[in-house]
């Protein structure tokens, strides 16, 4: 069974998961744009501190909280840290856990939204065996979301 020990990480700049992962970001506020309501995040750009919250903190604390205290303890498993088709059942777990986290503020449909990129960053934790990555990913992802949604000319 493949475990998630590796003796040597990829360079960054050179990883093509990034490069695809930050075209998918742009290409999906770019859809959250087209498809969704003119400002929808209006309230989240409403003043500097919800707008430093949404795009700094939560991701710092969030990422801090699930991927580097749950994921990291999950992968200390030896069941959680295989893999199926690229995804640790450390990370799925922990995104369960993200989605579920995301209930108390969204409707079901909407807080599922956020398995995918959930998955992504616990794929980047456990690439890079760091939580900085997921974190500045994440405050991409939530910067992408509040550009999207404020109102366009």
């Amino acid at each position: 069974m493949p475990t998630l020990s590796t003796s040597t990480r990829p360079d960054l700049l050179r990883d093509p998961h990034l490069y695809l992962t930050l075209v998918a970001s742009v290409c999906c506020a770019l859809a959250l744009h087209i498809l969704l309501l003119d400002g929808f995040a209006a309230d989240i750009a409403s003043s500097l501190v919800s707008i430093s919250l949404f795009v700094i903190a939560y991701p710092v604390v969030e990422e801090w909280l699930f991927r580097g205290l749950i994921q990291g303890e999950l992968l200390r498993l030896r069941k959680l840290s295989r893999t199926f088709t690229g995804i640790s059942g450390a990370n799925l777990v922990t995104s369960l856990l993200f989605v579920a986290l995301h209930l108390i503020n969204h409707p079901p449909l909407w807080a599922m939204a956020v398995l995918v990129p959930s998955l992504v960053l616990g794929h980047f934790r456990e690439r890079y065996q760091q939580v900085w990555i997921p974190m500045a990913l994440h405050m991409l992802f939530n910067a992408s979301y509040l550009v999207a949604g404020l109102p366009w000319p």
